[in-house]
């Protein structure tokens, strides 16, 4: 009997990856979309608005940023199954029917377009900034112009569909939705954190991806001007500018359960640092980026902490918000759960 179940496992074809892991939603959604998050609860917090009321926009926004996201990654994947297969890398539309791949394509096209006109009845801006993103990522991605080939243009495309044109949208929608004139000020401090952290966060895909790319002849940003270089402008001006417009977004919008968090995520650092040796960095390949744990969680904790202070009712959309990223906060507390342990045996081995 064991003999035949192993017969017909190695006989039976594998079974092909699902819409979300062709997708990769594994590697955006938290990355991608926490931040974002963040944005729509710091405009609202900004604004003096409760949470729960803005439920729905908040759904109905995620879901158009899901829709565009899907469609990139579907359409980065497609325009660089040749090369992929060139250098020997993996890719999840690898055997997939062109059927298939137009569908998904087809399906993500017209529900932006639906989300589109939402946004531009919204506000001409709204509409603007959500087109936005899907026309550079286009850009960035199909022949002819394929920007991701053309050193720092694709840089900045990346940075400006993953980020920007998401971070404002979330900020011209709220204002809409809550009737509040957002300070000009929140606009260019929000804008040029996103455009930061996205140029921060390419830069750091294209190091890792580097030994791939080249082997591919892909010409990246990185592939043409080198990987030094890269990280001299990462270390000298892309991080930098990105702590100097965060430390404006918290200015602006002031939380003192930001500031509290901030320390906690101080901590965990160093309990990384003295327990297992890992040290965040600036900008490395397959490294751990500093602050990227800080904006992904516990800022938009902190965020939904000091709403459901002023508005109880709140606490829903922040049992939401850990259920949408359940996965991220188990590994937090399972991660604080052993350093807990570590430092309860020095403490009665009397070594701290």
């Amino acid at each position: 009997m064991s003999q035949l179940i192993v017969e017909r496992a190695a006989v039976e074809p594998e079974r092909p990856p699902g819409l979300l892991a062709v997708a990769r939603t594994n590697e955006w959604w938290v990355g991608k979309f926490a931040p974002v998050l963040a944005t729509f609860y710091a405009t609202a917090s900004l604004g003096q608005r409760p949470l729960l009321p803005l439920l729905g926009h908040l759904g109905l926004l995620l879901l158009a940023l899901l829709v565009g996201a899907i469609y990139v990654s579907v359409l980065n994947d497609w325009t660089d199954l040749r090369a992929d297969a060139a250098a020997g890398k993996a890719n999840r539309l690898a055997g997939r029917s062109p059927g298939f791949i137009g569908l998904v394509l087809g399906s993500c096209v017209l529900g932006g377009i639906g989300f589109g006109r939402y946004f531009w009845q919204l506000s001409p801006t709204s509409g603007l900034l959500y087109l936005g993103a899907w026309v550079v990522y286009s850009l960035y991605s199909l022949p002819p112009a394929r920007l991701k080939e053309r050193g720092f243009a694709g840089v900045l495309a990346d940075a400006s569909g993953a980020h920007v044109f998401p971070q404002l949208l979330t900020v011209a929608a709220v204002g809409q939705w809550t009737g509040q004139a957002v300070p000009t000020l929140w606009w260019l401090a929000i804008g040029a954190w996103a455009l930061a952290c996205g140029i921060h966060n390419i830069l750091w895909h294209q190091l890792s991806d580097a030994e791939a790319d080249a082997q591919a002849q892909l010409d990246t940003f990185v592939c043409r001007r080198g990987v030094r270089f890269a990280q001299r402008l990462g270390h000298l001006v892309v991080f930098p500018v990105e702590v100097i417009a965060f430390g404006l977004v918290l200015a602006i919008n002031y939380n003192a359960w930001a500031l509290g968090l901030l320390l906690v995520y101080a901590g965990l650092e160093w309990c990384r640092l003295h327990v297992y040796g890992h040290r965040p960095t600036v900008l490395h390949s397959h490294r751990r980026i500093v602050l990227s744990d800080y904006y992904q969680f516990f800022y938009p904790l902190a965020l939904l902490a000091s709403q459901c202070g002023r508005y109880p009712t709140d606490g829903v959309v922040l049992g939401l918000h850990l259920l949408l990223f359940s996965s991220y906060a188990w590994q937090f507390a399972q991660e604080g759960r052993v350093y807990l342990l570590v430092l309860g045996r020095k403490l009665s081995a009397g070594r701290l």
